[in-house]
């Protein structure tokens, strides 16, 4: 059976595998729209799709699983309802990234904006609660999630604000159907502010895997 701090390694590892290679694959083949583009863009035809799929898809479940193995292994040391809510708020990112990968931006929009935007949320919620909930966790870790959590919150509002001020500009776009590239001078602050995001993430979530030894 895997341990728990390689469970958690691999947690981080296959999102950050599949976000560089669909991104590379997405430029390289020339199927870009602009750039920058949200990583969203890169889950189109070809062997970008493929990978941005199977990868999310998988993390999704590897996620729910993560969130329960540092529930079992940090509850009896931890703040309990915090982990609580860690757990549940955990299983509810794994579920939403597996969904996501399934609906593409392109035919089915509002889901996947709707699933992705869940990742984001319930993922900084899984963050700051998971944190809150280790008082005593090692102090290496906890100056890590200072820097990561407090850089995801930035990035996202960040993220947010660029948007709102595309749709102010187009409140057309306000229930969907986008046109990105109409949208693009705002996208050029919002999507290195979603790679951001989940950079950040990625890395609150390697932080924990000294809980999990």
């Amino acid at each position: 059976m895997i341990e728990g701090r390689m469970v958690a390694r691999i947690g981080w590892s296959i999102p950050l595998a599949t976000v560089l290679l669909t991104t590379i694959i997405h430029i390289i083949s020339g199927n870009y729209r602009d750039f920058p583009f949200f990583i969203s863009e890169a889950d189109y035809p070809g062997l970008e799709r493929i990978i941005f799929k199977t990868g999310f898809f998988l993390n999704g479940l590897i996620l729910i699983y993560v969130s329960w193995i540092l529930f079992k292994a940090c509850k009896p040391r931890a703040r309990w309802y915090m982990m609580h809510i860690s757990c549940v708020t955990g299983i509810l990112v794994g579920i939403n990234l597996s969904l996501m990968s399934i609906w593409d931006i392109y035919d089915h929009e509002r889901l996947h904006v709707l699933t992705a935007s869940n990742v984001f949320q319930f993922g900084l919620l899984w963050s700051i609660v998971t944190h809150l909930g280790l008082p005593d966790a090692e102090k290496g870790s906890k100056k890590l999630r200072y820097l990561s959590i407090s850089t995801s919150f930035l990035a996202f509002f960040g993220m947010i604000y660029s948007i709102r001020l595309g749709l102010e500009v187009y409140p057309e776009f306000v229930d969907g159907g986008w046109d990105l590239d109409k949208m693009q001078p705002w996208i050029n602050w919002a999507a290195p502010l979603e790679y951001l995001i989940v950079f950040s993430l990625m890395l609150t979530l390697k932080s924990f895997e000294k809980e999990l030894e």
